[in-house]
């Protein structure tokens, strides 16, 4: 047999389900962001598909764990996504089958789900309440599965530094292990805006449910050498070097959701503030804020209650073990001089009201007046430039709710669990039977008839 016929014959195994799920999220991408040229999904639609875990406590809203897998925050995010899926994902889908690998895909979309709702107390109680969306789990749980099956694969790629290309070819598991790196790292220091422990769990998502799926094979190597020299084939699976650096990743992934299970039943709550504000010519503004002890926050997007919320916040306000718990207090503060953390400035305020504290001595609810200096931030270049400007005073209403509840000891403690058996089952998998799964590579192939 010749190696033209087994090109032929894998060229011809079309991978239907991956094109089937790049469309899908492609047909939901224009849906949701025509309204906004197709530049990015509308916040209307980010409210009601993404993926928020302090909303799982709702049954009503289990919904958003399909959707948010199919909903992209804008051109890039999905450009890149659907790009990965289709590279990683039709190779994985010809040697698993479409059933097998619809499976798998949706599995690890949702355990990456699982995984990013375990690691909220090493990630930050704050992140209950922000929207997750994507389908990067889902395809990382794609990557796991193609550094089991095609370890020696070689690839190639080009980034562009400025105008010059820096290209590279390496092997399939250094490049997805370097990227796995980059996550576990990345996740443990806290970088805001990215998901990455989705990301970590839909790869060891991938890698523990390949196996299963996977065609077994023989780990006895065949000779290498065949008549005429037909075709050189090896299969040798994980290399040690890379095992090694694999089984460490993993063990920092088991260490992080061991930890998580024994801190999720103390997690402290998530505070949504409600915020009215009326300022001196009379205007009402009322927007929301989220709060994590010791600092976490998701400050409102509209002007006046952001700068209120930010007073109270840097004065050190919404957390004061001084006032007794459940009972209203007078706020009487005169003219201090608190510092921006961002900017270094020093802003005058001052407070007189009534408030409330609960147990935990967090800001429950105030009603008075707030004066203090507004920040001007401008730009100088790409450089922000922050300036003291007018000095105004706001009548507030704040009105603090927990939205956690007991979400820490029913929700994230068993998705810790679930997320420490799979990081082990992974690490099993890939040290005692990568061998059985990989598929054979060809070190070079002569066309020649036989």
């Amino acid at each position: 047999m010749s190696y033209e016929y087994v090109w032929i014959e894998e060229r011809r195994k079309r991978p239907i389900a991956t094109i089937a799920i790049v469309a899908i999220n492609v047909a939901v991408y224009l849906y949701t962001s025509y309204q906004n040229f197709f530049a990015q999904t509308t916040d209307e639609w980010i409210n009601a598909l993404s993926y928020v875990p302090v909303l799982l406590q709702t049954p009503s809203q289990w919904y958003r764990i399909i959707t948010s897998m199919f909903t992209h925050a804008d051109i890039f995010h999905i450009f890149f996504n659907m790009w990965f899926l289709y590279f990683f994902g039709s190779e994985v889908e010809k040697s698993l089958g479409s059933l097998k690998y619809l499976i798998l895909y949706f599995a690890s979309g949702l355990l990456a789900i699982v995984f990013h709702t375990a690691f909220i107390p090493i990630g930050g109680g704050i992140n209950l309440v922000i929207p997750a969306l994507g389908a990067s789990g889902a395809i990382s749980g794609v990557l796991g599965a193609y550094l089991m099956l095609y370890p020696r694969r070689k690839l190639s790629g080009c980034y562009l530094i400025l105008i010059i290309p820096l290209c590279f070819t390496m092997t399939a598991s250094w490049f997805l292990l370097l990227w796995f790196a980059t996550q576990v790292i990345y996740g443990y220091l806290r970088f805001g805006g990215v998901a990455f422990f989705a990301h970590v769990g839909g790869f060891v998502s991938g890698i523990a449910l390949v196996y299963p799926f996977a065609r077994r094979r023989e780990t006895v190597a065949e000779p290498l050498y065949q008549p005429f020299f037909m075709e050189w084939r090896h299969r040798p699976g994980l290399g040690r070097t890379l095992k090694a650096v694999l089984a460490i990743l993993l063990l920092a992934v088991i260490g992080g959701a061991a930890y998580s299970t024994l801190i999720a039943p103390s997690m402290s709550g998530v505070y949504m503030y409600t915020i009215k504000v009326v300022e001196n010519g009379g205007s009402v503004t009322e927007d929301q804020a989220f709060f994590s002890p010791p600092s976490d926050t998701v400050p409102p997007s509209t002007d006046s209650p952001r700068v209120v919320f930010n007073s109270l916040l840097w004065s050190g306000m919404l957390v004061n073990p001084m006032y007794p718990s459940n009972v209203v207090v007078r706020l009487q503060i005169p003219e201090k001089i608190i510092r921006d953390p961002n900017y270094g400035l020093r802003i005058r305020l001052s407070v007189d009201g009534l408030a409330m504290y609960d147990s935990n001595h967090i800001l429950k609810s105030f009603n008075g007046s707030i004066k203090t200096d507004v920040i001007n931030v401008g730009y100088y270049w790409l450089w922000p430039v922050a300036s003291i400007g007018e000095y105004k005073t706001f009548s507030v209403s704040i009105n603090g709710v927990d939205v956690a509840g007991n979400v820490g000891s029913t929700i994230v403690f068993p998705f810790a669990g679930i997320s420490t058996l799979t990081s082990i089952l992974a690490l099993y998998i890939s040290i005692y039977k990568d061998r059985e799964i990989a598929e054979e590579e060809l070190w070079f192939v002569t066309p020649f008839q036989i």
